[in-house]
């Protein structure tokens, strides 16, 4: 996780301790719909309940995430914002992520969670060997 990832699960922000990879995914297979659904040619044709359901499944192997502060100000609120989120590294096992890999691949190139139209919630995939 490059910048901040900002997750939101019951109502509140989610942090390192209670953070999964079922909250990752169901934020990208919202946010990949909405855009399709916005900017492409209509609704995306997926089976979202199943991945979501699935997700939930897998869990890290490693994680090493702590929360991160970013300050911004509001010119139209007049007031500095704050927008942290989770930074750092998680690992998982290849073989679980064969159904999120397109999901995941997507998430690089647009970003997940909230605030991501300030380059907030950027990550990079890399395959370890």
């Amino acid at each position: 996780l490059l910048t901040p990832l900002r997750l939101v699960r019951d109502e509140a922000l989610v942090p390192p301790e209670r953070f999964r990879f079922a909250d990752l995914l169901r934020n990208l297979l919202r946010r990949l719909g909405s855009l399709h659904h916005f900017h492409g040619p209509g609704p995306l044709e997926a089976d979202y309940r199943a991945l979501a359901e699935a997700s939930e499944a897998v869990a890290w192997e490693e994680a090493s995430l702590r929360w991160q502060d970013w300050t911004r100000y509001s010119t139209r609120q007049r007031a500095a914002m704050r927008m942290g989120g989770l930074v750092g590294r998680v690992e998982l096992e290849g073989r679980a992520l064969a159904p999120f890999w397109p999901w995941l691949q997507a998430g690089e190139l647009v970003h997940a969670g909230k605030a991501t139209s300030m380059g907030l919630g950027r990550y990079s995939l890399e395959a370890l060997g």
